[in-house]
């Protein structure tokens, strides 16, 4: 995900909270609320936006649509009639369940003359019952104007526009990659294949993963853009980033010369079976916490702190990030679980 609005040459005033995390008294409102349904509004997994303020668009993990919205002072405002269909209700005579959509990330083109897009990703992985539902095996984009983030095309709620384009290969080649194969058809409470986060970085579009949680490292999964949306299974690698004992990732966005990783608990029912993320022993309770990894292959992340005042169980999902310096970075977080993401500003010291 990137920078919502252009980096700020001035320093940040020198504060001590900089050496760690301070959540800001900032109260954001979100009006009108999200559509279309409370399960929806309750369920916000991903965002990311155009820069210089321009649009953005929001996913949750319930349905099967994304909504446009922007960014106001303190705000953010949903538009009522940015609701895009990604999926029909059925796909090769096939009922479609919801996406499970966990991550989005606004990709500019290189080229000035063609469109940007959004992409959103599906989980990628059973549902927590071990039911495989195809729709969640699903990567879907579209083409937006690379300055305001608008979509190229008919916004439609209830029809899918042939614009935005879906692609199910990347299951296939989770299943051929050598670290993920063996977590492909597990559920999450096993270890299984989750996708949580999705940002692009020099070329590849980078899927950082909730589960498998390995030795102590969340993994990231690392794909050519270029070779996303053709008729086979794209090539792929996997970067193994020390987090901590069932940590995984929750979403990746792009700063300045790496990204930021929102970390949270891998596995919410840790301690009760068999878990393969070090030692079998008692669950530790990993509060949600910010790194900044190069993302360089073979490069540690750096722990930036836990999320002040924030509940340990709670579900941070959503990353924005609001402004960058050289001290440091002014955060947007959203909560899964609760209304309208219910977000969260916070101070990041570098």
């Amino acid at each position: 995900m990137r920078l919502l609005f252009a980096l700020l040459l001035a320093p940040m005033l020198a504060s001590p909270a900089l050496a760690d995390i301070e959540r800001l008294k900032t109260k954001w409102k979100v009006k009108p609320d999200f559509e279309k349904s409370a399960a929806a509004r309750e369920s916000i997994s991903g965002a990311d936006c155009a820069p210089a303020g321009g649009w953005c668009l929001a996913a949750n993990d319930e349905k099967n649509y994304a909504q446009l919205f922007k960014i106001g002072k303190n705000s953010l405002d949903p538009d009522k009639k940015g609701v895009i269909r990604l999926l029909p209700k059925k796909v090769d005579g096939k009922k479609m369940d919801e996406i499970d959509a966990e991550g989005v990330v606004f990709v500019p083109s290189g080229d000035e003359k063609a469109s940007s897009h959004f992409y959103v990703t599906g989980s990628h992985g059973l549902s927590r019952s071990g039911e495989f539902q195809p729709s969640r095996y699903t990567l879907f984009r579209f083409p937006v104007d690379t300055q305001s983030g608008k979509p190229a095309f008919k916004i439609n709620d209830k029809k899918v526009d042939p614009a935005v384009e879906r692609t199910t290969l990347l299951a296939e080649t989770i299943k051929s990659n050598p670290d993920l194969a063996p977590f492909a058809d597990k559920t999450l409470d096993r270890n299984g294949v989750t996708i949580e986060g999705i940002s692009e970085m020099d070329g590849d579009m980078l899927f950082g993963l909730r589960s498998p949680c390995l030795a102590n490292h969340a993994l990231v999964l690392r794909v050519p853009l270029g070779e996303l949306f053709k008729d086979k299974p794209p090539p792929s690698t996997t970067d193994k980033v020390q987090l901590g004992d069932n940590v995984g990732i929750r979403d990746l966005t792009r700063v300045k010369n790496g990204l930021l990783i929102l970390a949270g608990r891998s596995d919410d029912r840790r301690g009760t079976e068999e878990f393969t993320c070090g030692e079998k022993r008692a669950p530790p309770s990993p509060a949600p916490s910010l790194w900044f990894w190069s993302g360089t292959t073979g490069d540690a992340a750096k722990p930036l702190g836990t999320l002040p005042g924030v509940d340990i169980n709670a579900s941070a999902e959503t990353l924005l990030v609001l402004e960058e310096t050289d001290a440091g970075y002014k955060v947007l977080v959203l909560f899964d679980g609760e209304k309208n993401g219910a977000p969260v500003e916070f101070m990041v010291g570098k």
